[in-house]
């Protein structure tokens, strides 16, 4: 005969008092957690954090290495016209950036020390701000320092042939208005430098 399973409880042990937590609780805890990750999202994408680090989809639709760089217009401080087009027979260094972008400000400091070594060489670096006002852009370019051209394109029309999602993109032009190199990151004066002698190298009609 077997014997009857004892239902005491063994010595030393205690009958468990955790309590499951109500699933009104657990509902609450999802509806806080889901208005947290929407406002951080939502601020991120205030700051721009929504269209940087976009390379493979920006890469696609760029012009390629190798292409004629299609023409761009912006407008400098003035509401002046500026084309790229009028440097041709320049090496050109075309920057996609805007003041509200973190990893374009972190690298202006950068572009400057860089720009001031390249430009005794015939460099035009030209800085396109886009989604912002022109105002602001050379605004914030002249409190930091910058030198180099800084015009603006706030809607995109001058520079529809240029789609751009990633902030910054780089894209170097040699003197002939041949597209030699795309750079889609934040990059210091020592790479700036380093990836600028594909274009100072080139020599018109080479």
């Amino acid at each position: 005969m077997t014997a009857p399973i004892s239902a005491e409880v063994p010595s030393g042990a205690r009958p468990s008092t955790r309590r499951r937590m109500p699933l009104t609780s657990i509902v609450i805890v999802i509806v806080v957690t889901c208005i947290v990750a929407a406002g951080t999202w939502y601020m991120g994408s205030q700051q721009g954090w929504d269209v940087i680090g976009q390379g493979g989809i920006n890469r696609q639709l760029l012009p390629k290495v190798g292409d004629v760089a299609p023409d761009l217009v912006a407008l400098n401080g003035e509401g002046e016209p500026v084309f790229l087009s009028e440097f041709r027979g320049q090496p050109v260094w075309l920057n996609f950036w805007g003041s509200w972008c973190p990893p374009c400000r972190a690298e202006m400091p950068e572009m400057q020390v860089a720009y001031e070594q390249l430009a005794p060489q015939g460099l035009v670096l030209l800085a396109v701000s886009l989604d912002e006002p022109i105002e602001v852009a050379v605004e914030y370019a002249e409190l930091n320092g910058a030198t180099y051209t800084v015009v603006g394109d706030p809607q995109r029309e001058g520079s529809a042939a240029y789609p751009i999602f990633n902030f910054p993109t780089h894209i170097l032009i040699d003197r002939n208005g041949i597209v030699q190199d795309i750079v889609l990151a934040e990059l210091n004066a020592e790479q700036f430098v380093k990836h600028a002698q594909v274009i100072l190298e080139s020599r018109n009609g080479s």
